[in-house]
């Protein structure tokens, strides 16, 4: 599955779970936690993209620690993270015992880029638009906030994987991305989800903005006036 499906459906089964178990996990780690598993792109060449990361012998334990140090947040967030094998197990196949079991992969392996894939990929992200309608969310994009400048964090990763990924790859992105309708349509929504963790973002900087001249205005941090010679 592309960024676009595992950050969608990240956020829909992190902000769920949060809701169900009465905690709110911010919208930047629920968008955040379904593409950590992709985080071994960052450490090529030392570890080979889609084994440990992808690894219930990996991921498991981990949100065992999430949920342990941070509660009902850790595990919220650890549904997130679960979320991207799960993702991956339908389009693909993962190596669900790596090391253990290097040469044992799972899943449907539905076919990526396909029908199936587009349809999981861009019925999350309505989906998506959907949830942070109702849920409040979609106010990180109009109005300045602290919480809308950490939207920066998830649109930092989510290109930074993707140009990182099809560099190591030797991959034509602009080519490679318009080459068949399927990838046409994916495109068109990660360039979407892109302009709105953008939008997000800015909101945010405003709202840093914002505190610096608030802040001066209470301390008084003006710049004094000379007196007449």
């Amino acid at each position: 599955m592309f960024l676009l499906g595992h950050t969608c459906w990240s956020y829909l089964f992190s902000r769920a779970t949060g809701r169900e178990l009465n905690v709110s996990l911010p919208a930047y780690l629920a968008l955040l936690s379904g593409i950590l598993p992709d985080f071994d792109i960052y450490f090529q060449p030392y570890i080979a993209h889609h084994t440990y990361t992808h690894s219930l012998l990996v991921v498991v334990p981990v949100a065992i620690v999430l949920t342990y140090f941070f509660g009902r947040l850790g595990f919220a967030f650890s549904v997130g993270i679960l979320s991207h094998l799960l993702g991956d197990s339908l389009v693909g196949t993962i190596p669900i015992l790596y090391p253990l079991l290097p040469n044992y992969d799972v899943g449907l392996n539905l076919g990526i880029p396909g029908v199936a894939d587009t349809i999981l990929e861009i019925g999350a992200f309505a989906l998506v638009l959907i949830y942070a309608y109702f849920n409040g969310d979609y106010k990180l994009v109009l109005k300045p906030s602290r919480e809308s400048l950490l939207l920066g964090i998830p649109l930092f990763a989510f290109v930074t994987l993707t140009l990182l990924f099809a560099g190591d790859r030797s991959i034509p992105l602009v080519a490679f991305a318009f080459s068949r309708r399927a990838l046409t349509v994916i495109t068109l929504g990660h360039i979407l989800l892109s302009g709105i963790l953008a939008l997000g973002a800015v909101q945010g900087f405003r709202w840093y903005l914002g505190k610096g001249r608030l802040k001066r205005t209470i301390t008084g941090d003006v710049s004094p006036v000379q007196p007449p010679t």
